[in-house]
């Protein structure tokens, strides 16, 4: 729970955000001891933008001042021929808040943090709601405890019990509550001319007359379950509010009070004891990975960054799907863990690459984002989905790991890297690049229109662009130049790898080459095939993690080939190989390289080709060595490696200070990015749907007089299940015992209650 200045009241929802409210505490002489129990927690749990006015009702600002503490955030105003303090709160505001809501606020009541946005939040929950109060145990119809003292109260411990198990709903009060009151602004203008004709009232009397006559005029006041405040003056609070608690309808609502199960449900739990909370929970906002599911450095970020993100929830919608229809089946994971989707879609038109729209597919979107209560978008991969998900109008973030959807190659390599790509060229693609291995079932004028209108979606406000090296912003920005107006924000991605760095290897005669990772055709194979035959006779040659596509260098004498490797296994095994040098052949501008950071960390130096990433992170003859894409050139360089390899010695003394960051600091760039209030009406009221944020608590026994006695049982067995399993009072063989009879004796009143059922 923020405090302080933590929540901008800007930045609440959609409709709140629109909304400004003034904090207004009236102050009469004999509540002036009364502020130092309220005026600390109002300036820390207040919102940031929301004034602070502290009115003097029948006094003088003198006193006042010398009774409040020094802060930029408060002012202070003199009320004038009022003796009431809601009356002069409600009459005498200055006219520069006149569009303010009123939060009306008494000396003595004690606030906790964001209470001042959770009133808001709950007046925008119905149009027609006039005001809005917190309970508070100084009037009956919105108790919360037994009358105690304030001092046997802990505020923070209550409202964390409320915001874990409270149902956040409003109920109907009839009258409004002295102590604390949002009251909006539409609203009192209406009641503007019978406020000015009304004769001075009591405070008491403004909070029934209010009420009765929002009521005429076809607005509602509720209480909020979900937000406590104490009072410090509760005799005081009582006194106002007398005349109100004679009133019919509050002696209705006593008889079926609307908050008798959660009355009930958290007195239980303070019953229990505990410490107090040093955190209020709160709902973390959701955002959502879009993904393909092959594998690689895609998925190994993805899985990256919602293990390393402790402030959000994140869920994943992968494609899965077959060769030549990527997007048969739409799966919806928690964060990182792939074993059980939480919700899974088969597409009854599959996706063959990206669809241009794709109306099962924006179904899906909308469901997705109104039962897990999405606020932001990351996508990471387009393959197997469809463009809508850069229409839904959130916060959208397009992470360019690679250059599709604009490259039906992925990797803009046809011959050479791509500086351009016409409708011309994209169908020769299409025709004969045979990097293009994945999409062959499109054509050149299908392609045009998904980039068309991929375009038209990413040029949007609320769609971002992140790239982890600046290459890949050059790159994006020369092939598509609608997008040179696009801001690209440069995020290099995390890494939380620490292996032990490995000493320079012994003294041998041949150099020692590792090729770490996958050999497919754009990283390098048929310049490996090249390179090779001009350095055999003066290196060996590891070929570590290449899967399938190193078995063409099988039996070839100087290579030894490890086909895969654990990553955990990574430090150890290139301790046993020890290598001299790394060396990366990518022929395509790749946009990262975890293979790269993890070679700096284990103490290797590197070789790689002069493109993308490596041209951005690797400095030359300092952090590595960058050579052309040649086969002499990458020759050249290893064999003056061979020869003298004191060459290697500022590599190593630069690598003993490299520092990666952290895959927490990577997820604080992408939070700042796409930042995500506190508050947000959707997922404040919204139940967790991901994940509770606290255990389930033992519930309130609940009867409606509409259940059927079946349902009465049930509720009964449920109640007194749990009473029994959590009753500290109670020994385990007593609880066993009890629970055994308890059993048998709900069996007995459903055989009872069946046999005395009517067939209809």
């Amino acid at each position: 729970m923020p405090s302080d200045s933590a929540v901008p009241a800007a930045k609440i929802g959609s409709r709140t955000t629109r909304r400004r409210w003034i904090v207004c505490i009236p102050v009469t002489t004999d509540e002036l001891d009364l502020l130092t129990a309220t005026l600390p927690s109002v300036l820390r749990n207040t919102s940031a933008e929301t004034p602070i006015l502290l009115l003097a009702v029948g006094g003088d600002l003198t006193a006042l001042r010398g009774a409040s503490p020094e802060s930029a955030r408060i002012e202070m105003a003199q009320a004038k021929d009022s003796d009431d303090p809601w009356q002069a709160a409600l009459r005498e505001l200055p006219s520069v808040y006149a569009r303010h809501d009123l939060l009306l606020l008494r000396p003595g009541v004690e606030v906790p943090p964001g209470w001042d946005i959770r009133l808001a939040l709950a007046m925008d929950r119905q149009p027609a709601v006039a005001a809005t109060v917190p309970l508070c145990d100084s009037a009956s119809f919105i108790a919360l405890l037994e009358p105690k003292k304030p001092s046997q109260i802990n505020l923070a411990r209550i409202d964390h019990l409320l915001l874990a198990h409270s149902p956040r709903r409003e109920h109907e009060i009839p009258a409004l509550f002295s102590g604390c009151c949002y009251l909006r602004r539409a609203a009192l203008r209406v009641l503007e001319p019978d406020m000015a004709a009304q004769p001075p009232l009591s405070t008491g009397e403004w909070c029934r007359w209010l009420a009765q006559a929002f009521r005429e005029r076809g607005w509602g006041a509720v209480g909020c379950d979900h937000l406590y405040v104490l009072d410090h003056a509760p005799d005081r609070r009582r006194r106002e509010m007398s005349a109100i608690e004679a009133l019919a309808d509050v002696r209705l609502i006593e008889r079926a009070h609307p908050l008798l199960g959660l009355r009930l449900a958290v007195r239980d739990l303070l019953d229990q004891g505990g410490s107090a909370p040093t955190e209020t929970p709160v709902r973390p906002p959701v955002q959502m990975h879009v993904a393909h599911s092959w594998g690689g450095g895609l998925d190994y970020w993805i899985r990256q960054y919602c293990e390393g993100d402790r402030a959000r929830d994140n869920l994943v919608l992968r494609s899965i799907g077959t060769w030549g229809a990527f997007g048969q089946r739409i799966a919806l994971y928690r964060s990182a863990n792939m074993d059980q989707p939480l919700r899974y879609w088969d597409l009854g038109f599959p996706i063959r690459a990206t669809a241009t729209a794709h109306l099962q597919y924006q179904m899906i979107l909308r469901e997705i984002v109104a039962e897990f209560h999405v606020e932001a978008i990351l996508i990471s991969s387009l393959v197997g989905h469809s463009l809508d998900a850069l229409a839904t109008g959130l916060p959208t973030v397009i992470v360019a790991h690679d250059y599709y959807p604009f490259c039906p190659a992925v990797v803009i390599y046809f011959g050479g890297v791509c500086d351009r790509c016409e409708q011309e060229r994209l169908q020769e693609c299409f025709d004969r690049n045979e990097q293009n291995r994945f999409f062959r079932n499109a054509n050149g004028a299908e392609w045009l229109s998904l980039r068309r209108r991929f375009v038209r979606l990413a040029r949007a406000e609320s769609v971002r662009f992140v790239v982890p090296s600046p290459a890949v912003a050059h790159h994006w920005q020369t092939l598509v130049p609608e997008l040179r107006d696009k801001p690209f924000a440069v995020i290099p991605h995390g890494l939380d790898f620490a292996p032990p760095r490995l000493p320079a290897p012994p003294a041998r005669q041949k150099l020692r080459v590792v090729v770490l990772g996958s050999l497919a055709p754009q990283k390098g194979r048929a310049l490996l095939e090249q390179v090779w035959p001009l350095i055999a006779e003066h290196t060996e040659l590891y070929l570590m993690g290449c899967d399938e596509d190193g078995e063409i260098f099988r039996d070839r004498p100087g290579i030894t080939i490890i086909p895969r490797f654990r990553h955990d296994e990574l430090a150890n095994q290139m301790a046993a190989i020890g290598p001299d040098v790394g060396l990366l052949l990518s022929v395509w501008p790749e946009t990262f390289s975890y293979t790269l950071s993890e070679l700096w960390l284990l103490g290797i130096p590197v070789v790689a080709i002069d493109l993308g990433s490596f041209a951005d992170r690797i400095q030359d003859g300092v952090s590595g060595f960058l050579c052309s894409p040649r086969p002499e050139a990458v020759a050249d360089r290893l064999l003056a490696i061979a020869i003298d390899r004191v060459c290697l010695t500022p590599l190593r003394d630069w690598m003993a200070h490299f520092h990666h960051r952290s895959v927490a600091e990577m997820i604080a760039d992408y939070h700042a990015l796409i930042p995500l209030p506190a508050f947000s009406a959707a997922r404040y009221f919204a139940p967790a749907a991901i994940s509770p944020a606290v255990p389930a608590m033992p519930r309130a026994l609940h009867v409606d007089a509409r259940m059927s006695f079946s349902q009465v049982l049930l509720e009964f067995g449920e109640y007194a299940g749990q009473k029994l399993a959590t009753t500290p009072r109670l020994r385990p063989w007593q609880k066993r015992g009890l629970t055994a009879l308890l059993r048998l004796s709900l069996r007995g009143a459903f055989r009872l209650a069946q046999s005395r059922v009517r067939p209809e």
